[in-house]
């Protein structure tokens, strides 16, 4: 497919015309002491408006590649054979000798595949390193699973203050899940940063609801917290303001496509999940 550049967008400028006699069009000049505007004095309206609309695709020359790449990487026989037409492919970038997909995979959230450039290979489950040790898929991962957190309403999150609450950390919490009660266990041990927990009951915990009910009726957080993941009794009777909150957070976190706990988003949206800590330690020290 051929794709008309910066350069192809002047010379079709110049060819009809229009470039020259449009600037030239610009100019003012003094007659007599009087200033004179030659703004509208080109070769007439239907020029003029060519111009801006051909100026506009100079302008803006990235979205119209990208949109060509798109389209041409869909229309790949590879391509069409292996997703299935309910997988939105949300972006394609040519990257070099590969092109690069990224898919819209709910719940999974998206992802990150290949395809050679001739269309024979379409390359899935693996990951681009470069000479300097990078891991290119795992940034660009990163990357588009990136959350905006000024849409997070962390004022309906249970917040937890340590140190000076410097760092800003989110955490999608089941209260039965074995992980993340060991995360939030290495979590005590830690200083200096605020977290934000979500609750979001797996199914795999059928009791798990009832109790993070009861931990948002309850006024100590914490304490109630502390006894759950010890599987003590929760003092705290259910209420309404419980369920409609623990809705709230399953709301909030379905939205943003968490399929299993613990999820964990720092500062700038980045995506820890599971029980990273190094990834963890990391994000808090420095």
């Amino acid at each position: 497919m051929a794709i008309c550049g910066p350069g192809c967008y002047i010379s079709l400028l110049l060819n009809v015309g229009i470039l020259p006699d449009f600037f030239m069009s610009e100019r003012k000049s003094y007659r007599g002491g009087e200033k004179i505007s030659r703004l509208h004095h080109g070769k007439g309206p239907m020029k003029r408006i060519l111009f801006l609309i051909l100026l506009a695709g100079l302008t803006a020359p990235g979205a119209l590649f990208a949109a060509d790449i798109l389209g041409e990487v869909k229309a790949l026989p590879v391509v069409k054979n292996l997703f299935p037409p309910q997988v939105e492919i949300t972006e394609a970038r040519d990257i070099g000798s590969l092109y690069e997909l990224v898919v819209k995979e709910p719940p999974r959230g998206n992802n990150i595949y290949y395809v050679t450039k001739d269309g024979s290979y379409l390359i899935a489950g693996g990951n681009l390193i470069d000479k300097d040790k990078m891991n290119l898929t795992q940034t660009r991962h990163d990357e588009v699973n990136r959350v905006d957190l000024s849409k997070l309403p962390l004022k309906d999150a249970v917040t937890i203050k340590k140190g000076n609450g410097a760092k800003k950390l989110i955490m999608f919490y089941d209260v039965d899940c074995p992980f993340c009660r060991k995360a939030y266990d290495w979590l005590k041990n830690q200083t200096d940063y605020t977290l934000y927990i979500f609750f979001f009951p797996l199914d795999m915990h059928p009791k798990s609801p009832e109790k993070s009910v009861k931990i948002l009726c309850g006024k100590n957080y914490e304490a109630a917290i502390e006894r759950a993941q010890s599987d003590q009794e929760l003092d705290a009777p259910k209420c309404e303001s419980g369920e409609k909150m623990l809705a709230r957070h399953k709301a909030i976190g379905a939205e943003i496509g968490v399929n299993a706990t613990p999820l964990f988003l720092t500062d700038t949206g980045t995506r820890i999940p599971g029980l990273q800590v190094p990834a963890l330690e990391s994000y808090l020290k420095k």
